[in-house]
Formats: C-alpha cells, structure tokens, sequence
C-alpha cells in the first residue's frame, strides 16, 4: 500500500512539473530535454542567444526571457544598451501523442494531444550610446533590468 502511495505522489510532482513553463534559469543541455538558453559571444559586442521553451512558454514570455538575458549580457561587458540585430521568434508543434482504442462495431474511441515548443533566437549588439545603431529599437540597460519582471 506504501508504494502506491509513493507512485502516486511522484506521478503528482511530475504532473506539477510539467505543467509550468520553462524557468528562466534553464540553460540548454540533456537534462533539460533541449529546453532553456544557449549564449555564444559571437564578437567582442555580440551574442548569438537562443531560447527554446516547453508547451506552456509562450511567445510573449519567451521574448521577455531573452529580452531580460540580453540586458544582463550587455551590463556585464559595460554596455548601457542593446539593439537586436536579428531576430526569430517561433512557436512549432514537435510532437503528437495519441492512444485509440475500438469501442465495437466500428467505433472509435481515443484521444490526442500535441507538443509544442516556443523558440526565440536573437543577436544582440551592446552599444555605449543609444545613437550607434540607425535601423533598429535601442533598449536602454537599466530600464529594461528594472522593469523586465522574469520570476512572476
């Protein structure tokens, strides 16, 4: 009887866990089944920065993530703005999973459900001063740091 208490205690927590989107401090690796961030510098002002996100990340938090991650690279190497050079945001179905069954004289009955994932990928270029970068939106460091709420 204790094992099955346990059993269904930790198929609850797993149901909890899968029911939340992806931390922000998830970083990329197998654990984390492809999920979370990827940083690469790509030039002493630029970062490449990826983010995948689970079923329930959407776009609108999936962008907030890697508009907060780009603010914290730039301060980190003295920058007191960014501009995104380039930039993708995509929300894709991965997978189906389905089960069927037959009910009798050809009745059908079963369920579905898809997987969903959220990408953003971004370059982002520090800049000392707002007006070294013409074509694109200039964010402002500080503001984005004091305003950009990722925990909530």
């Amino acid at each position: 009887m204790k094992s099955i208490i346990n059993l269904c205690l930790c198929a609850g927590i797993a149901l909890v866990l899968t029911a939340c989107a992806t931390p922000y401090d998830t970083q990329k690796h197998f654990w984390s089944f492809g999920e979370g961030f990827e940083t690469v510098q790509i030039a002493p002002n630029s970062w490449q920065i990826s983010f995948v996100g689970n079923t329930n990340t959407d776009r609108g938090l999936a962008r907030k993530y890697v508009m907060r991650k780009s603010a914290e690279l730039s301060q980190m190497a003295g920058f007191a703005y960014f501009a995104f050079t380039n930039e993708h945001l995509d929300r894709d179905s991965v997978g189906q999973f389905g089960v069927g069954f037959e009910g009798g004289h050809d009745t059908l009955w079963g369920s579905s459900s898809t997987t969903q994932e959220t990408s953003v990928l971004v370059e982002v270029t520090g800049l000392h001063a707002k007006e070294e970068h013409q074509g694109s939106r200039v964010y402002d460091v500080n503001f984005i740091l004091s305003n950009v709420d990722v925990e909530g």
